[in-house]
């Protein structure tokens, strides 16, 4: 009778097991795929395109200081995510927004309220706030994920995708594809490489960040970086960067003060003026610290 017994809980088990996996792996059937990157607000100052499996440890560690999850549970979501995007405003707002394979299962475990998480409703989705830092996580399907100080905007845009609702006109419902010009937008999105791309409208929330001491007062009317791991080591990275300029006639000086900058500093960059407005740097190491210092 005992051995019956225990085979019928076996079975139960197994049973129960599979439609828990099936259930927390399975798309909402009635939701249409959703792009990470049109949650995100248009008109941020700096937008990053993160290829997460190439860089998880510098995502698992974006989420951690981010949203404050706890390590283990910031390495078991990036595990789970292909790509994610982080916008930075002008007034210090971040969201981070990914797109993968996100169990509700696992989400609901690790976003609880013993770990400092309280769940609420917001524009039709489950939002998680977490009660010290007052960040929201929404995961409104198993495929994305998107995190802010205030993700109702970010929560609309979904939505409108997700369920094709049509667009009313509103300033703040506009996609991020709708707004940005494309050689931004084709540089970010289309990256195909394990490299993080970096795109700038207002490069001095980031330029401070990547050039250390040296205090660029020219006018730089956007930015573009590549951030390659240098030579496998996942704390630092190889950056090229391009500067555009809105004034052609501070490029010599500003060329000129980099290099003597760069060279003073013992930093192995290359600077040259590669159009009339522009300049690129080559070589230039950042650390995944300098980086992360941006997510403050």
């Amino acid at each position: 009778m005992k051995k019956r017994n225990a085979l019928r809980f076996t079975v139960l088990a197994a049973i129960l097991l599979s439609a828990v996996n099936l259930l927390s792996c399975k798309s909402t059937p009635d939701l249409a795929p959703v792009d990470a990157f049109d949650v995100l607000s248009p008109g941020a100052a700096v937008y990053l395109s993160v290829p997460v499996q190439a860089n998880a440890e510098f995502v698992s560690n974006a989420i951690q200081k981010i949203g404050h999850l706890a390590e283990s549970d910031a390495q078991k979501i990036s595990e789970r995510l292909d790509i994610a995007y982080i916008a930075l405003g002008s007034n210090g707002e971040i969201q981070l927004s990914a797109q993968g394979n996100l169990p509700t299962t696992f989400v609901g475990l690790a976003l609880s309220e013993k770990n400092g998480w309280k769940g609420s409703a917001l524009e039709g989705q489950t939002v998680y706030t977490h009660q010290q830092t007052m960040y929201q996580l929404c995961v409104p399907s198993s495929s994305n994920a998107f995190l802010s100080r205030d993700v109702a905007p970010m929560t609309r845009r979904f939505n409108k995708i997700a369920y094709a609702e049509p667009n009313d006109g509103t300033p703040g419902e506009k996609l991020l594809s709708e707004t940005l010009s494309e050689r931004p937008y084709r540089f970010l999105h289309e990256n195909k490489s394990a490299d993080i791309m970096l795109y700038a409208s207002n490069p001095r929330v980031f330029i401070s960040s990547f050039l250390g001491g040296v205090d660029v007062t020219s006018p730089i009317s956007s930015a573009y970086a590549t951030l390659s791991q240098y030579r496998g080591v996942k704390e630092q990275f190889n950056v090229k960067l391009i500067l555009n300029f809105s004034d052609t006639r501070t490029i010599k000086a500003t060329v000129a003060m980099l290099k003597l900058a760069f060279f003073g500093g013992g930093v192995p960059a290359k600077v040259v003026q590669t159009a009339q407005n522009q300049i690129t740097i080559t070589d230039l190491p950042v650390t995944q610290t300098q980086i992360l210092a941006l997510l403050s």
